[in-house]
């Protein structure tokens, strides 16, 4: 049975001598990387952190966070990656919902934790992210293929998060298939903006690289300045869209992809590139750019393959390990192009919701996960996705899938970007609204009516439009569609 310490130690001590990771003009071998990793499990062992406990990650030092990342993991313990920017409340909620037995802490995130303790039933350690304290003799322990290896809490866009378990197991079968469906080997060099508290940037970036024997090269944020010339010294680019947007509005972009003569693969999570910007910048990029489709409670379901073919908007097909079928409301599976609920199944799923049995065992029926996409398959396979079903606008009785009209939208001449999302409405249930972000400021609602009035059936058409300066995203550019509802009712008259 896999395991992802057993193998991510394998890997350290088999590449001690090789740069495993890339910070500024620091670089870090895998040999002192594990010197990292003990020395950090050593301090947690001496403060009384035991295998199995949890130990929350707050800082916004990337750095720091991975030492001390891997020295949760040596440790035995469950690392538990949060967002810096978390508030007061929300870290009330995770710290007691995960009894977590110790936070590592930045420097600007420690005021917020040491006078949140004390309000706490069971309050945590605190741990500064760079304590340079004489650490403990780091003690090996034994660790099980099945027991936690990461606990990441959801977006929560239905309530309150809840923690996703992954096994060392799950990690280890989940990754190794990402890696021969990429392709990643030692030779590689993966370019990492993303931040290190989700799945995207954690595992799919950094721990895929790192049991490849790669080097990961790490920035702070995502900085066109930066970026474009590190870029040009990588082999891999994982982003999300935004960041590619971004890239196109920067003159310098196209200049300096003329010299990346290096790069073998760019790729895309969270959504796939609109399609009305896509053939410019494989243009530029010369190269596909690999959608891919991945969860919390997953790692990557489905990719494009290296080799193509890669069909517009598809995020691919399944990597080893995942059985995928999308279904009707009856359970029956759909005929190509019709739209369904995506369901997969296999052993790299997480193992549960943390201390949620009832969430746990109503998330699986016959082993199945049900996703809460919407997809459609092609006569080949190949997985399109049209939104979240909570994203689903029902109007009149029809289904309205937001993607729909964004890809319509989003070929309008002056649209520089929109989001479609539903209003409670008396008579239709809902209505359709778009928020858009204007290219062009002259740009009116004669206009896009008309340009919708030719392109979208009568029920798909918005009946709402507001124009916007930004569309509200999470920390991965994901549109907060309730957000917009919300606004919208607001200034509703």
């Amino acid at each position: 049975m896999p395991h992802f310490l057993n193998e991510l130690r394998s890997t350290f001590e088999s590449h001690a001598a090789r740069p495993a990771l890339k910070y500024h003009d620091r670089i870090v071998t895998y040999g002192q990387l594990d010197a990292e990793a003990r020395r950090w499990a050593g301090r947690l062992q001496e403060r009384g952190v035991e295998p199995g406990d949890r130990v929350a990650l707050f800082t916004a030092d990337k750095l720091p966070f991975l030492f001390a990342h891997l020295g949760v993991l040596y440790a035995g313990a469950v690392p538990l990656p949060l967002n810096p920017r978390f508030t007061r409340e929300e870290m009330r909620y995770f710290l007691t919902d995960s009894a977590a037995r110790m936070v590592v802490v930045g420097a600007e995130q420690r005021p917020l934790i040491e006078s949140l303790a004390s309000e706490l039933a069971q309050p945590p350690l605190v741990q500064s992210d760079v304590d340079d304290s004489n650490a403990g003799l780091f003690r090996d322990v034994s660790v099980r293929a099945d027991d936690p290896c990461l606990i990441i809490y959801s977006s929560g866009t239905t309530g309150w998060p809840k923690g996703v378990v992954h096994t060392h197991a799950g990690a280890a079968g989940s990754l190794r298939a990402l890696q021969a469906c990429w392709q990643m080997t030692a030779d590689d060099v993966v370019l990492n903006v993303l931040p290190l508290f989700h799945i995207h940037g954690l595992a799919f970036a950094t721990h895929l690289t790192w049991l490849s024997g790669g080097c990961i090269q790490i920035e702070d944020a995502f900085e066109v300045d930066r970026v474009l010339p590190a870029i040009g010294q990588s082999t891999v680019f994982m982003a999300v869209p935004p960041i590619y947007y971004r890239l196109l509005e920067s003159p310098e972009f196209r200049v300096a992809a003329t010299s990346w003569d290096r790069v073998r693969l760019f790729t895309c999570g969270s959504a796939p590139i609109r399609p009305e910007v896509l053939p410019e910048l494989e243009n530029i990029l010369r190269h596909p750019v690999i959608n891919r489709y991945g969860m919390t409670e997953s790692y990557v379901i489905t990719s494009l393959p290296l080799a193509g073919p890669w069909p517009s908007g598809s995020v691919g097909l399944p990597l080893e390990g995942i059985e995928r079928r999308v279904i009707r409301g009856d359970g029956n599976r759909v005929e190509p192009g019709e739209v369904g609920s995506v369901l997969i199944r296999g052993p790299h799923l997480f193992r549960e919701y943390w201390r949620k049995p009832e969430a746990s065992k109503g998330a699986f029926t016959d082993g199945w996960f049900d996703t809460g996409d919407l997809g459609s398959l092609d006569d080949r396979g190949f997985l399109t996705l049209v939104g979240r079903k909570n994203d689903l606008i029902i109007t009149s009785g029809y289904n309205v899938y937001p993607q729909v009209i964004e890809r319509v939208l989003g070929e309008c001449p002056g649209v520089k970007e929109c989001a479609a999302f539903g209003i409670p409405d008396r008579e239709r249930g809902e209505r359709v609204a778009v928020a858009i972000v204007r290219s062009d400021p002259t740009l009116d609602e004669t206009q896009l009516r008309a340009w919708c009035s030719d392109r979208l059936v009568h029920y798909q058409q918005p009946r709402t439009l507001l124009f916007v300066d930004v569309l509200p995203r999470n920390s991965l550019g994901k549109i907060l569609r309730r957000e917009l509802t919300a606004n919208a009712e607001r200034r509703a008259p």
